[in-house]
């Protein structure tokens, strides 16, 4: 079953939905930090966070069980396979490096949630915070294009 109108499955679809969705939902969360809502943020932050997580984890299961990212790539046109293996290698090293640190992040913040806010992790908070952001929108844009090469063109 197909979502998207292209060669992926359905998993792969919404593996894609979520990625996409995942800095407007993470925007949408900032608000409510800023309106002082902490409780919102952060139930809003967890959930999105499993979301993600869950997605990850039946793509990657996904792929493992249809022979490899390989068989993926392998869609795609024979001119484009080295830039889709790079592309792809890129967007597996941001993505990694993005859920490790959202979930040290999810970890670290739940256990001084009740007991400093603002506090003095506030500042390193809201860098991470933004760090994590900007990789889920890399996430995304590198998502949409590794998807194109994969299973559009």
């Amino acid at each position: 079953m197909e979502v998207l109108g292209s060669r992926a499955d359905l998993v792969v679809d919404l593996t894609l939905v979520t990625n996409v969705l995942a800095p407007i939902a993470a925007l949408v969360s900032f608000r409510f930090v800023r309106r002082r809502r902490h409780d919102v943020h952060r139930k809003l932050q967890l959930a999105l966070l499993s979301i993600c997580v869950l997605a990850v984890v039946a793509l990657e299961t996904r792929i493992r069980l249809a022979g490899g990212s390989g068989v993926f790539l392998g869609q795609c046109p024979p001119a484009w396979a080295k830039a889709s293996r790079v592309f792809l290698g890129g967007h597996i090293t941001v993505a990694v490096l993005t859920y490790v640190t959202w979930a040290v992040l999810a970890v670290r913040s739940s256990r001084r949630y009740a007991t400093s806010l603002p506090g003095a992790f506030s500042r390193a908070h809201r860098r991470t915070g933004w760090a994590i952001f900007a990789g889920l929108c890399f996430n995304a844009l590198s998502a949409i294009g590794t998807y194109l090469l994969a299973f559009v063109a």
